[in-house]
């Protein structure tokens, strides 16, 4: 069963005031929106190298048409679901759990230059660990995998969503509940106009990490050509 493996993107569909809304107080909203949708691009990119199927889980209802437009209609895309961020990734694990998929990660869109070898990595680690977590340099973190067998839907429960201290109380959750983990290397994402402002610095050194992005940042003259 756990041959059968996906990866879960949890995106927002690219409306203006919707997305990024911590980095559109200090750049246009037109330009954090079509920003986002390269975000979304090179990570698409990277997934698509590790083979794997991609299940997009979008918000808000009724964006579906808006999603397929943008990303094309050779992706299954569900709406997620839940009062709040910990509810909807448990239902979103649950659901492909329920389609017979064996093995899932599941990431955001805040990690545009993410190697592909971290994510063929946490697929990989599902093969002998119950679960897979990548820290985020913010205290919280970027990545959370399980197999269908040890899927663990109380590390969604009660979390401080949003603080630096999501990354320990799930690591407490899974320590008491026996689990066996896998982490892997800690990534920073993207929230607002300093993070933004780090990431250009790192990739100028590197481009082809996130491509996409790259172009567009070098179109509006963050990065000088």
């Amino acid at each position: 069963m756990r041959n059968h493996a996906c990866i879960i993107i949890f995106a927002k569909a690219p409306i203006k005031g919707h997305v990024k809304t911590r980095l559109a107080k200090n750049m246009e909203g037109s330009v954090v929106v079509n920003l986002y949708r390269q975000f979304v691009l090179d990570l698409l990119d990277k997934i698509n190298k590790t083979g794997r199927p991609v299940k997009i889980f979008y918000d808000p209802p009724g964006a579906q048409p808006l999603m397929v437009d943008w990303l094309g209609d050779q992706h299954d895309f569900f709406l997620q679901t839940g009062p709040d961020l910990g509810h909807r990734m448990a239902n979103a694990f649950s659901d492909v759990f329920k389609q017979g998929i064996g093995r899932a990660i599941l990431i955001g869109t805040d990690f545009p230059d993410l190697p592909d070898k971290i994510l063929t990595d946490a697929l990989l680690s599902l093969e002998k660990h119950d679960a897979v977590i990548g820290p985020a340099v913010d205290g919280g973190y970027y990545l959370i995998g399980f197999c269908a067998d040890s899927f663990l839907p109380s590390v969604f429960k009660d979390m401080p969503w949003g603080t630096p201290d999501v990354y320990q109380k799930t690591m407490s959750v899974f320590q008491s509940s026996g689990k066996k983990v896998f982490r892997l290397p800690e990534w920073r994402d993207i929230d607002d106009y300093n993070d933004l402002i780090n990431f250009i610095e790192s990739l100028k050194k590197h481009p082809s990490e996130a491509k996409n992005t790259y172009l567009f940042l070098e179109h509006i003259g963050m990065i000088k050509k």
